[in-house]
């Protein structure tokens, strides 16, 4: 079988094309602005190094977020629209699921940590079981300020929203959190290829892919009134 998955919900937005478990090609880009002038880019770099074309795919796979709001829709988008294309099948992985998977650690809950900027983080707990991922805590957005009440026990930390917030952490909430040996702060698509595989049965059509927002969009938050909460 093979996959090509793409990932553009954060700073760091990849591609990574498999055949199986084999990596036949990866490209990656960290940036702050969008990443929708590289991600096609990538596919066709990908493609062409590994002597592939679209029609070849037999699992178009894209990150859903969460993350940036605009960021999630190019490689959503642009997943969609190559399996509309191909009348191929579509498969959906969440940021934080895959920032949990590229960490080795089995023995300790996994709390994948995403900045969402206004001194908020998505988060999610996981324990890495193999090649599957078991849900402790499902993807919800918490206020850095009541992360004390989300941590309360020994776990691995992953995800940009550590290096982000981490001066702000009660030295209680410290103390449980434990972090990586070599630094596992952004999703790659390259990490989730087992992933990917184990879950093949719950691929679907592609008008059924939905992205992951946590949160409404910044102007949708200001209609409601809702304030920056400043850290102190």
């Amino acid at each position: 079988m093979i996959f090509l998955i793409c990932d553009s919900s954060t700073l760091l937005g990849s591609v990574a094309l498999f055949e199986d478990s084999k990596l036949l090609s990866y490209r990656e880009s960290m940036r702050r602005g969008s990443h929708s002038d590289m991600m096609n880019v990538f596919v066709h770099e990908a493609l062409d190094e590994s002597q592939k074309k679209l029609a070849d795919v037999d699992l178009f796979v894209s990150g859903v977020g969460p993350g940036s709001f605009t960021g999630i829709r190019v490689s959503l988008n642009m997943i969609k629209t190559f399996a509309f294309c191909h009348n191929k099948q579509v498969l959906g992985i969440n940021s934080l699921e895959t920032l949990a998977f590229q960490t080795e650690r089995e023995d300790l809950p996994i709390v994948s940590m995403i900045n969402a900027f206004k001194n908020m983080v998505y988060i999610g707990t996981y324990l890495k079981k193999g090649h599957t991922l078991d849900i402790l805590s499902p993807p919800q957005v918490v206020r850095v300020q009541n992360l004390k009440d989300y941590i309360q026990s020994s776990c691995l930390v992953v995800g940009d929203g550590y290096g982000a917030y981490s001066q702000y952490f009660s030295p209680e909430t410290k103390a449980f959190i434990q972090r990586p040996n070599e630094p596992l702060d952004e999703p790659r698509t390259r990490a989730i290829a087992p992933l990917v595989i184990e879950r093949v049965g719950q691929q679907s059509h592609w008008s059924t892919l939905l992205p992951l927002y946590l949160r409404a969009s910044e102007a949708e938050e200001n209609l409601q009134g809702i304030k920056f909460q400043p850290l102190v």
